[in-house]
């Protein structure tokens, strides 16, 4: 992604963030030099960015996480946006009781529900790949999806959600025996 890549080179990474708000042509502004109008709107912004992110993490502590065998999940509906619930899961890992468990965190999205699922690197040394679980199990859904072995992501269709946490539950299960029984 150009815009990305551009403020990313120039050291403006939390200018690059304006995207997950729908102004990117503000954090383009000030990657190009406006250092007024434009830069005290992605002033705001980024104090908004943050506001988002604690709002999130005390809905996710207040709401809590529902814990299944492998994984454990929140449901942020429409409380947290899709562009930062990926941000959230990843930050939950500090705030929930069981960090041996993957992290799968579903948002309200347009056309469906966002899944984010974030891990650790013992989960991954234990023969977690989130990549692989999220892309399988979100096309036995009727979605799509897929990412890093530690951190990735899927769309799945509205209606899909209960069956998606059971399939990924199971499939994650699957991963780390196959990683326990070939050591």
């Amino acid at each position: 992604d150009g815009i990305r890549d551009f403020c990313l080179s120039r050291g403006l990474g939390d200018v690059y963030k304006r995207q997950r708000y729908d102004h990117a042509e503000i954090g383009l502004a000030v990657c190009m030099g406006d250092r007024e109008t434009a830069y005290e709107d992605a002033r705001k912004l980024l104090a908004e960015h943050r506001q988002n992110l604690v709002n999130g993490l005390m809905y996710v502590k207040e709401k809590g996480v529902t814990q299944l065998e492998n994984i454990q999940y929140f449901d942020a509906g429409s409380h947290i946006k899709e562009t930062i619930v990926g941000i959230i899961a990843g930050m939950s890992s500090t705030i929930v009781e069981n960090r041996n468990l993957p992290i799968i965190a579903f948002a309200k999205a347009e056309g469906g529900i966002k899944v984010s699922a974030r891990g650790t690197q013992d989960l991954i040394r234990r023969g977690v790949n989130l990549s692989e679980a999220m892309s399988t199990v979100s096309a036995e859904v009727g979605g799509a999806g897929g990412g890093h072995d530690i951190a990735a992501g899927a769309t799945i269709p509205e209606n899909a959600k209960e069956e998606f946490a059971r399939k990924l539950d199971f499939f994650i299960g699957e991963q780390l025996r196959r990683k326990a029984n070939t050591g």
